[in-house]
């Protein structure tokens, strides 16, 4: 029960629609209803009721068989130690003046994420489970998409002046991670079936990207394939794939070299990338690098510990004024990542960031431990959400939107079991000083991300035994 209540509010959480903020508050639909009594702060408490929801669900989650047991305890370890360092430099920041009010706008998405992401790994401890998680996010994404689609072709492309977006910023995670679920699946499975479920759910969802106007959605898009592709393990196929890359860089250099600066048709990928550098660059990159050099003029007043949550960042050099339209635009900046250096330094800074480390990490060796397609593009997607978050943090305030946030929970929550199911972790047993030789059971080897996996402690599997819900049994152990 515990699971299956996780993924609707996992999937309410990526459809998250709000009276006002979706559609730029010029159309709903019954989800907007919906989404407007969960997802809106009650009276009193300040907290959605979907974070009631998830919290009695982790609390019912934990009680169950299992839910404590064939987990990652460093990806728990670490976790604890984010969630640790925010609220030490929360009460550091309130000490100093900061305002509480605002400390829950900084930090209560992200928090409520991280919280949710062990209810993931509580709830998902099967490859079964982890493969219906990914159906539940693509699921969310073409549903996103389809919305968008009936809002502009209705009403949206009619507006005038157009709209900057036409549903969410961060639906630029959720279309993002929804084709690259698809697209690696493909590239595991290579079989028709995967490759007709590839152009259904990518066209659908490429075409959402070009309406919503996001500019970072190609640019996370181009580096998250590429960074798919690094992960996956060595293979024939991969080898075939990389000499038709080689031979078609050509192709691909005429296509950028012909696009620069264009901003519609089928240039639009690398058009919207070129006002991000250089002299395409247009008002809004400009200001963005204006916010960039006052987070960094903030973070030199106090590199060590920042200014602490629930302070505004010093606008040094003065760009065009927002504050009428977003008067926190100096609590929650554009730039999550400069943001959070400013306000939690350098110490509060590494304490977070290496949450992203440890996820990725075990992500990496699950990949190459994996011996069904399902852990490995589980993993490897799972690996690649982590930098689209990143990236998203950095262009559009991913820190604070709770879709990408949850992108982020679900990731972090699966990088918690399936190194366990891949048979990458635990270690094995080191024998104490003295004892005699073991014999110690080792995992096929592989490569991913550049991580060995010849017998060290990245690489020992469990063969011999059964995955749990796989249905798989593992190839017989080598002694060495």
């Amino acid at each position: 029960m515990a699971r299956r209540f996780t993924y609707l509010l996992i999937w309410l959480a990526l459809t998250e629609e709000i009276e006002g903020e979706i559609f730029s508050g010029k159309w709903s639909t019954p989800l907007t209803t919906i989404g407007t009594a969960i997802f809106r702060p009650l009276p009193g408490i300040k907290l959605p009721f979907w974070d009631i929801l998830m919290i009695g669900t982790l609390l019912l989650a934990l009680g169950e068989k299992g839910a404590k047991t064939g987990r990652v305890k460093p990806v728990v370890k670490s976790i604890k130690l984010a969630l640790g360092s925010i609220a030490a430099l929360w009460m550091f920041g309130v000490v100093r003046g900061g305002d509480i009010r605002q400390t829950l706008w900084q930090l209560h998405p992200f928090v409520i994420a991280v919280v949710l992401a062990m209810l993931v790994m509580s709830t998902c401890r099967t490859p079964k489970h982890i493969a219906t998680l990914g159906k539940v996010v693509l699921s969310a994404a073409l549903y996103r998409a389809g919305v968008l689609f009936v809002f502009y072709y209705t009403i949206g492309r009619d507006i005038t002046p157009p709209l900057e977006v036409m549903t969410t910023h961060a639906d630029t995670v959720l279309f993002v991670t929804g084709m690259l679920i698809v697209i690696v699946n493909m590239l595991e499975r290579r079989t028709l079936m995967s490759f007709v479920w590839m152009v259904v759910a990518c066209v659908p969802l490429a075409l959402a990207i070009k309406l919503n106007n996001r500019r970072l959605a190609w640019l996370s898009l181009g580096v998250g394939l590429g960074v798919s592709f690094w992960v996956l393990p060595k293979s024939p196929f991969k080898k075939k794939m990389n000499r038709a890359m080689i031979a078609a860089i050509p192709l691909l250099c005429l296509y950028v070299a012909a696009g620069w600066g264009k901003t519609s048709g089928i240039f639009k990928p690398v058009g919207a990338i070129s006002t991000m550098v250089g002299k395409g660059e247009n008002t809004s990159s400009e200001m963005r690098d204006i916010e960039n050099y006052n987070l960094v003029q903030t973070l030199r007043t106090d590199p060590v510990l920042g200014t602490g949550w629930g302070h505004e960042y010093k606008e040094v050099s003065v760009a065009i004024s927002i504050e009428k339209i977003f008067p926190q635009y100096r609590y929650i900046p554009h730039n999550s990542v400069l943001g959070l250096l400013a306000f939690s330094g350098l110490i509060g800074f590494a304490l977070v960031w290496q949450l992203f480390i440890v996820g990725t990490y075990f992500h990496a060796i699950a990949v190459g431990a994996a011996r069904t397609t399902a852990l490995r593009t589980a993993a490897v997607v799972g690996f690649t959400s982590i930098v689209t978050f990143v990236f998203q943090m950095w262009g559009d305030m991913g820190w604070n939107t709770l879709l990408a946030d949850v992108i982020l929970a679900t990731s972090l929550g699966v990088a918690g079991r399936l190194p366990v199911l891949a048979g990458a972790w635990p270690p094995a047993a080191v024998p104490a000083a003295g004892a005699g030789p073991v014999a110690v059971v080792v995992g096929v080897p592989g490569n991913a991300a550049g991580v060995g996996l010849h017998g060290d402690a990245a690489g020992v599997g469990l063969p011999g035994t059964e995955v749990p819900g796989s249905g798989e049994i593992k190839g017989a152990p080598r002694r060495v």
